[in-house]
């Protein structure tokens, strides 16, 4: 149990009035990564040290729980939740300070995002190092994506999101994403059942993602198909499963453009027929209007939205 006392430097025992770094930064990681372990591999410490720094919180805190059991992993209680949102902030500023005065460089800055899983692997981090070379002070971590309905959480700084416009609460910019490809395994569409044109769908499974209801629709109508010949066929929740199922032939698969570059590149995928549809959604920035502020995210949300502005042909605007 964590003692409420420090000794000062004349030996003096003294009564102190918050919690632990040790305390607080187990406790932040704890609420960012929803499982004791993670936040234990965060720290680079055990678990059992985790779950004492987090009992000693609570004990500090006057035996009032802040984090429950949720099956595998654990969540904050209502009181552990507005207590981290209130501290968050000050972990992220004590934490983004300390590197800056590490660094010596006043434009120095540590961001923290969080971006929905294949865009970042598939379209972000290819990218990284030439912003990387550009903006050698400025450091980026990654945090879990956030699920749709979440408002970004405290400690993150921004997230890339999937969706339509209109997050509440926060600034989104539009990267890239809205321009919708069929794609096929080369094998596929060169086997007995080719793909020509669209009616040539007809027969073959059609891969769905989960967050692009319309997507089919509006390519069937672009296309002068029955809407019924799109309707079935299984569905992912992610594009990188869905994107793989295309390569191994399971389908045909309609994602965003961005999103198989290299795929299309390298031949492991093709485009069989039809044009591209425009769909109204796609990867968007979000962040709350008081992160302008911060040179580093400036800069990364500058050459971001450049980044996405090439990407898509087109010039970037004001």
């Amino acid at each position: 149990m964590s003692s409420h006392f420090h000794v000062d430097l004349r030996g003096h025992h003294v009564k102190r009035d918050c919690p632990t770094i040790q305390e607080l930064l187990a406790f932040d990681a704890v609420a960012r990564h929803e499982s004791i372990t993670l936040a234990a591999g965060a720290l680079c410490i055990t678990v059992s040290a985790v779950s004492k720094q987090i009992a000693g919180l609570e004990a500090f805190l006057g035996g009032r729980e802040l984090v429950q059991r949720n099956g595998r992993g654990v969540r904050l209680t209502p009181q552990g939740r507005v207590y981290w949102q209130k501290i968050a902030s000050g972990l992220r500023a004590i934490e983004t300070a300390t590197f800056e005065a590490r660094s010596g460089n006043a434009g120095a800055g540590l961001l923290t995002l969080a971006s929905v899983p294949t865009f970042l692997t598939k379209w972000l981090i290819p990218r990284l190092p030439a912003f990387s070379q550009k903006s050698r002070q400025v450091t980026l971590s990654f945090s879990r994506h956030l699920e749709p309905t979440d408002g970004i959480p405290p400690g993150v700084d921004a997230a890339i999101r999937y969706g339509t416009d209109g997050w509440p609460g926060v600034v989104s910019e539009y990267i890239a994403g809205r321009e919708f490809v069929l794609i096929a395994a080369r094998t596929l569409v060169e086997d007995r059942h080719r793909i020509v044109q669209p009616p040539d769908l007809i027969g073959h499974t059609l891969l769905h993602h989960e967050g692009a209801p319309t997507a089919w629709r509006q390519w069937a109508s672009q296309h002068d198909m029955a809407e019924n010949h799109t309707l079935s066929g299984p569905r992912f929740a992610q594009y990188a499963s869905l994107i793989q199922a295309a390569v191994n032939g399971l389908g045909v698969g309609l994602v965003p453009r961005i999103l198989v570059e290299g795929e299309l590149a390298e031949g492991v995928l093709v485009m069989p027929c039809g044009a591209p549809v425009m769909v109204d959604q796609g990867h968007y920035l979000c962040y709350r209007p008081d992160r302008l502020t911060m040179p580093g995210f400036d800069a990364f949300r500058t050459w971001l939205l450049e980044q996405g502005a090439q990407s898509r042909g087109t010039e970037v605007r004001g």
